[in-house]
């Protein structure tokens, strides 16, 4: 099939669950279709990542759709301009009010327009011929409004926003505004949700939150693969060597209020409970945070190239409160063999167990005395590790993935044809 796929965000280099997500399905997938991948790049430094991921990924038709605030090629960005095109610009639509002056717990509005770039691109894509268009990530929703009606369309959930939404609110507290965009949201996000002729959640969880306002047989489930990164590890001999690992980047809401609530609540605890612990923060934060928050116990490794190196022989902590999904950090640790504590929402909708898989705690003297547990029981640490990674390579497999994805096509594509006709307006 000639699939055309609109992506928010570029998913190179792989450093966000959301860019692993994205890469590894195609990589699973890059032999059974035609893929073109149309998404934006803001700067120099985009662009060559784009050039990388085309490596990566030689069969994809590769559609890097320059979004900067500056002509190309006419003069260099002042370091300041580059700063604020990396941390803006990659949100690609901002929310009516400057990041800055958002609440602080409050999300930003996913759903404005998409830029003109992006639209030419994509009707130049499909006036070569497509057989079915797919969207992914939030902010591209409302292209189901303007897909043409007779090719099939599909959207990827990564995150419902409602439920994102509702979970920030629960941290931060409501108001009459808050409240007041929270409905908005929820009403926006399910009418473009209903353009779709399909819609793949990660898991049935995800797909049951969907069911009251989407037509049960146009919502799918189907995770994304193990990170093509970060592969099962042979050798399980290890042992535990004293690193509590984290990792996210900071440039997520829901991991800054994670690591911010673990360092501030969590990890005293832990300390109190076995002062020699160690803990290795891996991915981007910003440089404020990470000079408020690095001491002799708490190190932050930045974006590593060699992820499952760094993630062999520690404990993963995932305290999240907020968000939506499944966590590709989970799975990424557990096909390493490293034992995972979770909170509910941290791995909520991958099919583990508590206490088989991994240890899920929600409340802070729990996590903190689980963590400590695992470091102190290295015959609890082996059987985590080795079961985690046996059920995340049963679930999420890239074979698994392919044929599951191969057949949402299939039925998207056959319940398309056999619809009525629908005169056409678009594209």
């Amino acid at each position: 099939m000639r699939i055309l796929i609109a992506s928010q965000f570029l998913p190179w280099p792989i450093n966000t669950g959301g860019n692993s997500a994205v890469f590894s399905t195609l990589k699973c997938l890059e032999d059974d279709h035609q893929f073109t991948l149309v998404c934006p790049v803001y700067d120099e430094a985009g662009e060559a990542d784009a050039t990388a991921l085309q490596s990566q990924l030689p069969r994809v038709n590769l559609r890097a759709v320059f979004c900067g605030q500056a002509p190309r090629g006419k003069q260099k960005l002042s370091r300041r301009a580059a700063k604020w095109v990396v941390q803006h610009g990659r949100r690609l639509f901002p929310p009516p009010d400057p990041p800055a002056s958002r609440p602080r717990g409050r999300p930003g509005y996913p759903f404005s327009r998409l830029p003109e770039k992006i639209i030419v691109t994509l009707q130049e894509e499909i006036s070569k011929g497509v057989d079915l268009c797919q969207a992914e990530f939030a902010a591209m929703l409302s292209l189901g409004a303007w897909f043409p009606k007779h090719i099939p369309k599909l959207f990827i959930h990564h995150q419902i926003h409602f439920i994102y939404s509702e979970r920030c609110l629960e941290i931060s507290g409501r108001d009459a505004y808050s409240n007041y965009l929270d409905a908005r949201w929820r009403v926006e996000e399910i009418a473009h949700l209903q353009q779709f002729d399909g819609v793949v959640t990660f898991s049935e969880q995800d797909r049951r939150a969907l069911l009251p306002w989407v037509t049960p047989e146009k919502v799918f489930v189907s995770p994304f693969p193990l990170p093509s990164d970060c592969e099962t590890a042979l050798d399980l001999s290890g042992q535990f060597d004293g690193r509590f690992l984290f990792l996210a980047s900071g440039e997520h809401d829901p991991n800054r209020d994670a690591l911010e609530w673990f360092l501030a609540a969590i990890w005293p605890e832990m300390l109190r409970l076995l002062p020699s612990s160690r803990l290795v923060v891996i991915g981007k934060w910003d440089e404020s945070f990470e000079a408020k928050h690095s001491s002799s116990r708490v190190a932050f490794a930045g974006f590593v190239e060699d992820l499952p190196a760094i993630l062999r022989g520690g404990i993963m902590l995932v305290p999240l409160r907020i968000g939506g999904g499944i966590r590709a950090k989970i799975i990424a640790a557990m096909a390493q063999g490293v034992p995972v504590v979770s909170t509910s929402v941290g791995c909520e909708g991958l099919l583990v167990k508590d206490g088989q898989d991994l240890l899920v705690r929600d409340d802070v003297p729990g996590f903190a005395a689980a963590a400590v547990q695992l470091a102190a029981e290295p015959q609890l640490w082996r059987r985590l590790a080795t079961a985690g990674q046996a059920s995340v390579t049963q679930h999420y497999s890239p074979a698994g993935v392919r044929n599951r994805r191969n057949e949402i096509y299939a039925a998207i594509t056959r319940a398309t044809q056999n619809a009525p006709a629908v005169s056409e307006s678009t594209a």
